[in-house]
């Protein structure tokens, strides 16, 4: 998409089209980056929010998803086990039909069990994750 530099004051600007504000969720205020001759912009990150498993709950969406691309299957299940309500809620409004219904599934299970059924399960969830990679070879 092609679009003017237009004079804003003594500086310069562009107009970004509410769509693609939308789209990408960048709120009130932005991060800035100039590399190479190449501008990047990036939702600004929310100072109240300590990056941790409890403030899961107070992210909005598409940093869950994000968030969700960098871990496996196996530590999310486990994570989840008797996590707070909020936090179960945020993460699965971010997953698949067929993925929410397979994890929730394990969870549950999971949380009835002893600690013994959650070593063998995400022992056996491992093993599964390296089936997978191997079969993409």
């Amino acid at each position: 998409m092609r679009i003017p530099i237009i004079d804003i004051g003594n500086s310069k600007g562009i107009r970004i089209p509410q769509a693609v504000l939308k789209q990408a969720l960048l709120g009130d205020e932005v991060e800035m980056d100039v590399t190479d001759g190449k501008i990047t912009l990036r939702r600004s990150l929310n100072p109240s929010i300590v990056p941790d498993f409890s403030s899961i709950a107070d992210m909005d969406d598409i940093t869950i998803q994000r968030m969700l691309r960098k871990i496996n299957g196996t530590d999310l299940i486990t994570a989840l086990i008797d996590a707070d309500k909020s936090i179960k809620e945020a993460v699965y409004r971010n997953l698949s039909d067929r993925v929410k219904t397979y994890l929730k599934a394990k969870v549950d299970k999971l949380e009835k069990g002893d600690a013994r059924d959650l070593i063998i399960e995400r022992s056996r969830n491992i093993i599964s994750e390296a089936f997978m990679e191997v079969m993409k070879e």
